[in-house]
């Protein structure tokens, strides 16, 4: 007998053969080693399912990685803009809180007090040193007036 491909062990695990056909391979098996490797690769296909050696795994599995990765980063993304707006709330509750506190003991209306009075003695300080150039400036031309009527009178 020839030796049989691996196309008719296939065949013959998928039982697709004739019954006497089936015996005949089966006592080939006892005197031909090719034969016997090559329905033990049969059948070994058979169990690990159909052409395990062209299946590609790593398409698939990098596919579901970066899947998991796009829903970790979705995630991320998430929760950062949660944790982002937790902190502005907080803060803004912390600054509304502070500013009704500040205005229940009267602290700006001490402030604009403050600044009130600050602006009124600047104020005057302003027009009391105005006044006091412009009264010196009046003074300074009236003693360089009554040297000149003088000083006309004496020559």
């Amino acid at each position: 007998m020839n030796h049989v491909p691996e196309a008719e062990w296939v065949a013959y695990l998928a039982d697709k053969i004739p019954e006497a056909l089936k015996i005949e391979y089966e006592n080939h098996l006892y005197s031909c080693d090719k034969c016997l490797s090559a329905y033990m690769e049969a059948m070994e296909k058979e169990e690990f399912g159909p052409d395990i050696e062209g299946f590609d795994i790593a398409g698939p599995v990098m596919d579901s990685i970066s899947r998991l990765k796009e829903g970790l980063v979705e995630g991320e993304k998430q929760l950062r803009k949660e944790k982002s707006l937790r902190t502005i709330t907080r803060h803004y509750l912390i600054a509304a809180g502070f500013t009704i506190l500040l205005m229940a003991g009267g602290v700006f209306q001490s402030l604009t007090e403050y600044v009130d009075s600050v602006e009124s003695i600047s104020e005057k300080e302003t027009q009391s040193l105005t006044d006091g150039l412009i009264d010196k400036t009046f003074n300074w031309m009236d003693t360089i007036e009554k040297k000149n009527k003088e000083g006309f009178r004496n020559e």
